[in-house]
């Protein structure tokens, strides 16, 4: 059942200019396109697979049902776990099932995918159907995203760029200010460094706790996150990943100086830091008990109790600091952490369908409407949803969220994609659990280099030098190929 919101509103404007880019045109646009040529494939059924919960509600409510709308084909969501989404797509394929026509996957998956013959690339289907400007319109450090040993492999479709998101009432509020600077001699905002941030922290846990405390994190094993934060920092010290030798670059002064910053960012933290999750902190947020988080882009629509006028939000408080939050680059170098590809199943039984539908979700109008649910917890990722006036209409600060999302991207990391990521990230995962609960940072970083590098081994030194050389290609590969140092960055 397609369900459409209020006509006035921006999310129910932005669906109605989705609608008539699909029905009317431009006749050059790619959702136009996508919906003439698809028209031929009436009464096929495309099995693609999301992520279970908030994500798959985006297929079922909206985009699968609009879609069926304007061509008669059908779509069927196949809801999976996060690791589902790639061991259940490797095992269909060896199976040769042909179950599954669009996965959507982790872009650090792409080059096993693609070499293992799982998914397919799109170069055939770009050439023939899409209008080439749409790919002028990803952000740059999202357009190469989904290109591998030369080719496309999908479409980028979730900008899961890391933030800092402030309390603007207590950074600004005039006797902090005066307080700050009698103390440090520094006026009080946004930190610019990780030692700054910390030390803010820990002043606004002075002043005003237990009512509010100066920062959060999602420290919990396994929540995920320690490897996001762990890596931003990292890089941003000038970490360096792998030698030139492919031995893990871990065990260095940027390891050591990254803990020591993180432990001391968790000292100035509310109580129960180091057992949070995403969920959980959002709530610490949310209910005010928090001065400072860095978080993924629901962040700002959760605090202006956007996200919360959808019913399915029901496992996050109403906003209790809607207007008071201010948005800031995370320091140094922020994460982007995952995100999600569109791909091909190179064993779709009906591949040109799965493009063409593929095409029209992520082509400018469509997407810009899906950013825009409430619930469905994509996040934007082309220059035109950071430009979009009615976007910038869902709340009142939404235009600055929007520019952040945008300046955060230009300096933003990626996480490495290569084989073998999921290992290197849970190593770094147990690392931090472990210096959490008192053990030496650096032997704890010299255990995580020898897992990492066990695990380069068992896939194969030779093999994974090609793949990590492969990735430094990419920008925001490393704190010196940032798509700003490339000379790429977007202003809006």
């Amino acid at each position: 059942e397609l369900e459409l919101a209020d006509a006035t509103s921006p999310l129910g404007q932005a669906q109605a200019a989705a609608l008539k880019a699909s029905k009317e045109g431009p006749a050059e646009g790619s959702a136009f396109r996508a919906v003439e040529a698809a028209k031929a494939h009436a009464g096929v059924t495309i099995n693609m697979t999301y992520e279970a919960g908030l994500q798959a509600l985006d297929p079922r409510n909206f985009s699968g049902p609009m879609w069926e709308q304007l061509t008669g084909m059908k779509s069927n969501v196949v809801e999976l776990s996060n690791p589902d989404q790639y061991s259940k797509a490797v095992a269909e394929h060896i199976a040769g099932s042909g179950a599954y026509d669009v996965l959507d996957i982790s872009p650090a998956w792409t080059p096993s995918l693609a070499d293992g013959g799982v998914i397919a690339p799109l170069d055939d289907y770009i050439a023939k159907y899409m209008n080439p400007a749409d790919l002028e319109d990803y952000h740059p450090l999202y357009k190469a995203l989904p290109t591998y040993k030369g080719k496309i492999w999908g479409f980028f479709d979730d900008g899961d760029m890391f933030a800092l998101y402030y309390r603007k009432d207590i950074f600004e509020d005039p006797k902090m200010m005066e307080a700050y600077q009698t103390k440090f001699n520094a006026k009080l905002g946004p930190p610019k460094t990780w030692e700054e941030y910390a030390q803010i922290a820990q002043f606004i846990t002075d002043q005003m706790a237990p009512k509010v405390y100066g920062a959060g994190h999602f420290r919990k094993a396994g929540s995920p996150g320690n490897q996001f934060d762990f890596l931003q920092q990292y890089r941003a010290n000038g970490g360096k990943l792998f030698g030139d030798d492919m031995k893990a670059g871990l065990v260095s002064d940027a390891g050591v100086k990254t803990l020591t910053n993180m432990l001391a960012a968790n000292k100035a933290s509310i109580p129960g830091n180091n057992e949070l999750d995403a969920v959980s902190l959002w709530a610490a947020f949310l209910t005010g008990k928090v001065a400072m988080i860095y978080s993924w882009p629901p962040s700002g629509r959760m605090a202006a109790n956007y996200s919360q006028s959808a019913t399915a939000i029901n496992f996050i408080p109403q906003s209790q600091i809607a207007g008071k939050v201010g948005y800031a680059v995370v320091p140094g170098n922020p994460e982007h952490a995952t995100g999600y590809n569109k791909a091909l199943s190179a064993d779709s039984p009906n591949p040109e369908a799965a493009y063409l539908f593929m095409q029209w979700a992520c082509s400018p109008p469509v997407s810009l409407a899906r950013c825009m649910l409430p619930y469905a917890l994509r996040d934007p990722y082309r220059i035109s949803h950071f430009k979009s006036e009615l976007y910038g209409a869902l709340f009142p600060s939404a235009k600055e969220y929007l520019a952040n999302l945008n300046n955060s991207a230009n300096v933003g990391l990626l996480d490495p994609i290569m084989p073998g990521a999921q290992d290197y990230f849970l190593s770094i995962d147990r690392m931090c659990t472990a210096v959490w609960a008192g053990a030496d940072p650096k032997a704890s970083l010299e255990t995580a280099a020898a897992e990492w590098n066990e695990t380069t081994d068992r896939l194969g030194m030779e093999s994974q030098k090609a793949f990590y050389t492969e990735f430094l290609k990419l920008p925001g590969a490393t704190a010196d190929n940032t798509v700003e140092k490339l000379g790429m960055a977007v202003t809006l």
